[in-house]
């Protein structure tokens, strides 16, 4: 088992958000910083989801960046703040986010987690630390009998380079630059597992079915 002082946590909250609009039957799930949504900033029984993703994240790392394009100050309770680099463009999509962390972080290995997934497994993170390490993998990641899911993984520091060439090149497909270093896929089971908060409803959804 790889020990938790060679993980550097990652929590992706640098998305737009484009489909979390205000949702007035609801609540208004806007920043309460700006006017704009901001997922991770959104009220899950009574946290933001930065927080869910925190009290998950803490137990197995030794510390957590945090991506975030705005809002560093609300961001900035619950880890160190790292924004994309602006040098490689706008709008780059998460990998932009796991590129910056690779090039930060001061351990061998990265967990990622999206800040809008809830409903994970347990056993999520020694799971896809086993198999980087017995496989000698640089990179695992989660998935479900119905669709992979690509950000939820651990990869190797080494890997810096490679992605940020690839960010360069102009390509943004996740799987697409995982598959080119040979990642596994570790099957996960449950009808809802990695439940992913798009929109006002799915938050309300999520209000509803889930405890904290």
């Amino acid at each position: 088992m790889i020990a938790t002082d060679r993980v550097t946590g990652l929590i992706l909250a640098g998305g737009q958000a484009r489909r979390m609009q205000t949702d007035t039957n609801y609540g208004n799930p806007l920043s309460p910083v700006t006017d704009q949504a901001d997922k991770g900033l959104l009220d899950l029984r009574g946290e933001p989801l930065v927080a869910h993703a925190l009290h998950f994240l803490a137990p197995h790392v030794q510390t957590v960046l945090i991506s975030a394009n705005r809002n560093e100050a609300a961001y900035a309770a619950y880890g160190k703040v790292i924004a994309d680099d602006a040098a490689l463009g706008y709008s780059l999509g998460p990998l932009a986010g796991i590129e910056r962390a690779l090039a930060l972080a001061s351990t061998p290995w990265l967990l990622v987690l999206p800040v809008d997934v809830v409903s994970l497994p347990p056993d999520l993170v020694p799971r896809l630390l086993d198999v980087v390490d017995d496989q000698a993998a640089p990179i695992a990641y989660a998935r479900t009998v119905q669709r992979a899911h690509p950000l939820c993984m651990v990869l190797h520091v080494s890997l810096a380079d490679s992605l940020r060439r690839y960010l360069i090149a102009g390509d943004r497909k996740v799987q697409l630059w995982q598959n080119r270093h040979h990642a596994v896929p570790v099957l996960f089971e449950g009808d809802e597992l990695f439940f992913n908060v798009n929109t006002p409803e799915d938050l309300r959804y999520a209000n509803q079915c889930w405890k904290s």
